[in-house]
């Protein structure tokens, strides 16, 4: 026992329950340390799950993007083929069809500003699917684009050059896919 100066008396704890409370402190840091890694190892899960998606999701739009580019590719060659084919027509329709405009008063202009103005139009046909590229780089602040651009310069390798480029791309694009 103890005397305090108010006059009242204490008595300290015995062993037993000196034992007793350690022991509960203990049980209690033991859950709050379970508590805590289960919670880092549900934050853990949870990030890898997502860090998979992610990559899931960037594999698909790579795939998107090859078969467009494919599909792109696949239209511009055929593009090309329909136009080499018109040129010869052409060539080969071309005397004939003179001596029927002279002979109708006609002026011949009119047939070179046609295929003219429709070869202007395929080329602008062509040119929309590379717009959204483009968009995508406009959404993105210049100090943003400079280190990546300098990343890209520093490469020797043209088809790495390229991967990073695509890759950078798809990033953007599936940046402003989520803040849509």
């Amino acid at each position: 026992m103890v005397d305090t100066r108010s006059g009242k008396t204490t008595a300290p704890y015995t062993q037993a329950q000196e034992e007793q409370a350690d022991a509960t402190l203990r049980e209690r840091r033991e859950k709050k340390e379970l508590l805590k890694q289960a919670k880092l190892k549900a934050i853990a899960e949870e990030q890898a799950a997502k860090k998979k998606k992610l990559e899931e999701e960037m594999i698909r739009l790579q795939k998107e993007k090859m078969l467009k580019l494919q599909q792109e590719e696949e239209v511009k060659r055929k593009a090309a083929e329909e136009e080499a084919a018109t040129e010869e027509e052409e060539v080969e329709e071309e005397p004939l069809e003179r001596r029927r405009r002279e002979e109708r008063g006609e002026s011949s202009g009119t047939k070179g500003e046609d295929a003219w103005m429709e070869k202007k139009i395929s080329k602008w046909v062509a040119n929309l699917s590379l717009g959204e590229d483009e968009e995508a780089l406009l959404y993105v602040p210049q100090e943003e684009r400079e280190p990546f651009a300098r990343e890209l310069e520093a490469m020797e390798d043209p088809l790495e050059r390229q991967t990073a480029e695509d890759e950078e791309t798809l990033e953007l694009k599936f940046s402003m896919m989520r803040e849509n």
